[in-house]
């Protein structure tokens, strides 16, 4: 039995390491804001913790982890885990006394992530849905695909962060200070296009989010991963991927369809859908709204009496 008093001695703790933080009302209102503008294929602010949402509400993912370190990820206050059975972190890098007013499940001060993961291993609760965004050196980018995948249960998701950087300067191999994608991408290629256990995609958004699905396929993408894998494009990459400028300039010129690059307007409209929606009227519109509006009130009652905890 879980002891609702530990839960909320434990809430009580974050809010005083972290006041400003965002609350399950805020943080609700803006799901509900964003859901109405992607009524009219507007998407300001979505993000990667949009994409993880939208991810395990459309297949019922209920196990989410984030592999993350004290300099990346920084979105676990956006997670609402109220909508999952369990939501943990594993943080790797991760200085002691490092405390940014949020759980830390699995805390690591080194690159050595093997007992976190056997410790996830043996948990009951097998994870189905991952945010991936460590350490952009290879190695560990590597590292933490192929370890996060092996996590999964079939037909989980992988969410990959930084698949698609904005600008050549934080794409450099060893570390740098401030905006840094490192080599992500090159990690996510070799991995995506070595398997024949997955099916992805790459959400044109947030520096790129690559979404791995284990053992299933994503049925509204218009071409199978095989047909990149097997494509001369694909033995091109691999002859050059070792080399960082190669890599990076055939990246640059070839990168929408390694990445199988996509908008987030055509992934939030297919992804777990059968079917397209149209592009909505006015007065689609305005039942959405109405319909949000409905939604909104009531989570506003449940927290004026107290059963939503801000």
């Amino acid at each position: 039995m879980i002891d609702s008093g530990v839960d909320d001695r434990e809430g009580l703790k974050q809010e005083a390491r972290n006041p400003f933080r965002p609350g399950k009302i805020s943080l609700e209102v803006q799901d509900l804001k964003r859901k109405i503008f992607a009524k009219f294929d507007r998407y300001p602010e979505y993000g990667k913790t949009d994409l993880v949402h939208l991810v395990s509400k459309r297949l019922n993912l209920t196990n989410y982890l984030e592999l993350c370190t004290s300099t990346t990820g920084q979105c676990y206050g956006h997670i609402m885990p109220w909508r999952f059975s369990s939501s943990r972190r594993l943080m790797y890098n991760c200085p002691d006394g490092f405390d940014d007013g949020y759980p830390i499940d699995l805390r690591i001060g080194n690159f050595d992530i093997s007992s976190a993961l056997n410790q996830l291993k043996a948990d009951a609760s097998k994870i189905d849905i991952c945010l991936v965004d460590g350490f952009h050196t290879y190695d560990c980018a590597i590292r933490d695909l192929k370890c996060a995948f092996e996590l999964l249960s079939d037909g989980g998701v992988l969410v990959v962060h930084d698949c698609l950087p904005p600008s050549e300067s934080v794409m450099s191999p060893t570390y740098i200070p401030g905006d840094w994608a490192g080599v992500s991408y090159r990690a996510y290629l070799d991995f995506v296009l070595a398997r024949n256990d997955l099916d992805y995609c790459t959400v044109d958004i947030d520096w790129g989010c690559g979404i791995i699905v284990k053992n299933d396929n994503l049925s509204f993408m218009t071409d199978a991963p095989s047909f990149v894998r097997k494509s001369k494009l694909a033995s091109d990459w691999f002859s050059i991927h070792s080399d960082d400028k190669a890599a990076l300039k055939f990246f640059m010129q070839n990168h929408k369809q390694l990445l199988r690059l996509i908008s987030v307007g055509t992934f939030v409209q297919g992804f777990g859908r059968k079917f397209v929606r149209p592009t909505p009227n006015w007065a689609n519109l305005v039942r959405a709204i109405w319909r949000c509006s409905r939604r909104a009130a009531a989570i506003f009652r449940r927290g004026a009496t107290g059963t939503a905890g801000d």
